[in-house]
């Protein structure tokens, strides 16, 4: 699998990510979902993601930040106790580099607070066991949700723009029907209407 970059940095930005959930969190009391969405849509994030140096080693967690949020902050203090917040950034940093998925992704299979909450026991095992169950979960969720939630469409707004009703398009996503076994206008209609190909939802 090729990386965006070298893992030379990689410790470097799970720290960095740790501070930064750990600050927004308990320190400026972002709520914890909405703070990773507005995470994972920064320039931060795009910018870990395509391996951007000055991104990756260049900038402190508290600069990170004000970047994130479009904002200054009158913050400078690095957490030193390990959170469950701290570690919920630094796994999500440790994931986004080896499962190569961008951190929208993951969030759409494994929310920030879900990840939190398996704080214990995960913190105390081998990294590789949080990642293998975040992994788990991308097998579990179909090609067309993670799509859907990409567009950051319901499952009734889908419906509407493809006119597949949304009984099929819930039975779908939830394996109760093969979309391998969809009739071919159903699958178009709903590429369409997901700006997305064929290929990439019978993935």
């Amino acid at each position: 699998m090729i990386h965006a970059y070298n893992d030379t940095y990689l410790n470097s930005v799970m720290h960095n990510l740790g501070a930064v959930f750990d600050i927004a969190i308990n320190a400026l009391e972002i709520k914890i979902d909405l703070f990773a969405d507005i995470f994972a849509n920064s320039k931060i994030a795009r910018g870990i993601e395509k391996g951007v140096p000055n991104i990756l080693a260049g900038k402190s967690a508290t600069e990170m930040l004000m970047i994130i949020l479009e904002k200054d902050i009158d913050y400078n203090l690095v957490p030193i106790n390990r959170t469950p917040e701290y570690w919920a950034g630094w796994v999500l940093a440790n994931a986004q580099w080896y499962l190569n998925k961008t951190f929208k992704e993951i969030i759409s299979v494994m929310p920030l607070s879900t990840l939190i909450n398996m704080y214990y026991p995960y913190h105390e095992a081998d990294e590789m066991k949080i990642i293998e169950k975040i992994k788990d979960h991308f097998s579990q969720v179909s090609s067309l949700k993670m799509i859907r939630k990409k567009r950051k469409l319901t499952q009734e707004q889908l419906a509407m723009l493809s006119g597949v009703n949304v009984r099929s398009i819930r039975s779908y996503e939830q394996g109760d029907n093969d979309i391998l076994k969809a009739q071919g206008d159903t699958l178009l209609m709903l590429a369409r209407a997901l700006d997305c190909t064929v290929e990439e939802l019978l993935q």
